[in-house]
């Protein structure tokens, strides 16, 4: 049964070790980043095939979402939590101990499969277990640890790299994911509350759900113009702007900031006005922020860093308030479907945000590439609102079909 609401105590202990353990999967990418060139000089490879161990986890990563929500409901959410956290660790000793770059690839491409457990389960978990009044919350705090993790890790893997080396880099996920691993064990479900097997609980069934198919959309398209414009990002501040690594770090720090500050707000917020308003109000600042960038752009021929800060900071903000209500109304599906559901939602962001920064790719080594980006971006976050200004009407968790 889908209780209307949780204890403080029970959210926090849902949440805590759920947003931890999503940490540490993310961490197997962002941790690892500056250590490629050092692996690259150890194994004696060229710069494609180190750049490959990156690539081959993304892949595995993007690959596994849809085979992780087929096995929820299968195996339950706990089951799912120790196969994909043992399998982490295996892994990552896999390529801590790995004596060439074909077995590394291999254990990378395996690494990307068991960290996509945690992107699928969690925020399944935090809408299957909470109460309506908590599951924007748990969200918000999942989409925190998201956002730091890519932030911090790169640092901390570069102030650790000339102590522990890029094999001790995968030691040290190793004994993260064992180290989580009985936490998340304790509070993990068996099985999804109120799941009922003999539910439509198919592909078919979740791709008939149009309130579904609507907010997956709008949020997998906020997502992609997030990911479209900081992966262009660099180049953008390198060529249009004459910025170098700095300004991109202080990028990063400064929109990591807002939103932060805004998922501390998104819950109460959500609670207060409803989940309607703050996806409609959030979408609505997002769309100023990317037009007036544009606007600025196109008079000025190419935006100011302030601008362009500017613009990133009331995007992060405005994100951390829509996003949490977003995905929690999207995943408001029977409980057979929630796994589905959200498997396919991850998948679609990543996919948005691949075909997003490849459309935009040959415009970034110009000096006239922000013009490009920024309306490239508009248009997603335009589709992104159009598809929530009439927001859908959301069948709670349990609720009978009509």
């Amino acid at each position: 049964m889908h209780p209307s609401s949780s204890p403080p105590s029970a959210s926090v202990r849902t949440i805590l070790p759920l947003a931890f353990v999503t940490g540490v999967s993310m961490a197997a990418m962002d941790l690892y980043l500056p250590a490629v060139p050092a692996l690259q000089a150890d194994l004696a490879v060229s710069v494609p095939l180190a750049q490959a161990t990156v690539a081959v986890y993304l892949a595995g990563l993007a690959g596994a979402q849809l085979l992780w929500g087929e096995l929820l409901n299968r195996m339950g959410p706990r089951r799912c939590m120790e196969v994909g956290l043992a399998l982490l660790a295996l892994t990552s000793l896999g390529c801590a101990l790995a004596p060439g770059i074909e077995l590394l690839l291999a254990m990378r491409l395996l690494q990307g499969v068991a960290a996509a457990a945690a992107t699928v389960v969690a925020p399944t978990v935090v809408r299957a277990t909470l109460g309506d009044a908590d599951v924007v919350r748990g969200i918000a705090a999942i989409s925190m640890v998201e956002a730091i993790v890519p932030a911090a890790g790169p640092v901390l893997g570069a102030l650790m790299l000339p102590l522990i080396g890029w094999r001790g880099t995968f030691w040290l996920l190793a004994s993260l994911a064992l180290l989580v691993l009985p936490w998340v064990v304790r509070i993990a479900p068996r099985r999804l509350p109120g799941l009922d097997s003999s539910h439509d609980a198919g592909w078919l069934g979740l791709l008939r759900n149009r309130s579904y198919l609507r907010l997956a959309a709008s949020h997998a398209l906020c997502i992609g113009a997030l990911l479209t414009f900081l992966a262009s990002a660099p180049q953008l501040l390198l060529h249009s702007l004459g910025q170098g690594p700095a300004a991109f770090a202080v990028l990063q720090v400064l929109g990591v900031g807002s939103f932060m500050l805004g998922a501390t707000q998104s819950g109460r917020l959500a609670a207060r006005f409803g989940h309607a308003r703050v996806v409609q109000w959030g979408s609505g600042a997002q769309l100023l922020a990317c037009g007036l960038a544009l606007g600025v752009t196109l008079a000025w021929g190419r935006p100011p860093y302030a601008v362009v800060l500017a613009y990133w900071m009331s995007f992060c903000g405005a994100l951390a308030v829509r996003g949490p209500a977003t995905f929690g109304d999207a995943l408001a599906v029977p409980p057979a479907q929630m796994g589905r559901g959200t498997a396919l939602l991850v998948l679609a962001l990543l996919a948005a945000g691949s075909i997003g920064t490849q459309a935009v790719a040959p415009f970034m080594g110009r000096t006239d590439g922000a013009a490009p980006l920024f309306a490239s971006v508009l248009l997603m976050l335009a589709a992104s609102a159009a598809l929530v200004w009439r927001y859908p009407r959301i069948r709670r968790p349990g609720a009978p079909s009509a």
